[in-house]
């Protein structure tokens, strides 16, 4: 097939590909730069032939490959969006219903969550990382010098994945069991875990945080849950 001209380079297809699906890709193109234009952390990088997507907002950096991610949309529609965060290739699996959502609308979306700030609530497990770092360049963060580990990124992600899937009281007790950690075995004060669990609390709907707290886990997680 012949080289299709867009205004981020010459996109190849092979011979026979999806006429349809070609062309939903190259109208959600043209949606995708006009967000990276209006985004002040995001943008599309040609230097090297290839052109790229990419996050400005700091470490961890993300990466996409456009070309390559419209290519297996069009040709497989493969389920799995394939990133590049922090040099290592990350998978971002979407829900049934978007299967066959063209690569450049999913481009979009990951612009907007970037744009959002990545919030927890809404930002995919695997790309957890980006709201992270924005938690711990954080205000209440660094003027306590205080550092989550290892345990407690697998935790929030765990609870995250939770969150999403609507497992909301699960979460919730998930997020306190962190706050009790922190306070029995870290000796961190409430008043500065109370802050750093807000971080993470905001991103949930006050009305699954108020049943919970009706109900909670444990007696004590009222002291950690604050609404």
């Amino acid at each position: 097939m012949k080289p299709i001209a867009t205004p981020i380079g010459r996109f190849n297809v092979l011979k026979g590909a999806c006429q349809k699906q070609i062309a939903a890709e190259l109208r959600g193109l043209d949606l995708l730069i006009e967000q990276v234009n209006k985004s002040n952390v995001w943008e599309i990088r040609t230097d090297a032939h290839t052109p790229f997507l990419v996050s400005t907002d700091g470490a961890p950096g993300i990466l996409v490959n456009i070309f390559e991610s419209m290519k297996s949309r069009i040709l497989g529609g493969n389920p799995h969006l394939s990133i590049m965060m922090a040099q290592k290739e990350v998978c971002v699996l979407r829900s049934k219903s978007d299967v066959m959502t063209p690569s450049t609308d999913s481009m979009v979306s990951l612009v907007l969550l970037g744009d959002m700030g990545w919030p927890l609530a809404h930002t995919p497990s695997t790309l957890s990382s980006k709201a992270f770092s924005g938690l711990e360049n954080s205000e209440q963060w660094l003027e306590r010098d205080m550092q989550i580990n290892d345990l407690d990124h697998r935790e929030i992600e765990f609870a995250v994945d939770c969150y999403q899937a609507g497992q909301h009281m699960n979460a919730i007790a998930i997020i306190a069991e962190i706050g009790r950690r922190w306070y029995v075995c870290r000796n961190w004060e409430l008043e500065h875990i109370h802050p750093i669990l807000g971080e993470l609390l905001v991103q949930f709907e006050p009305a699954h945080i108020e049943r919970y707290l009706e109900a909670p886990q444990c007696s004590e997680d009222d002291l950690f849950i604050v609404l």
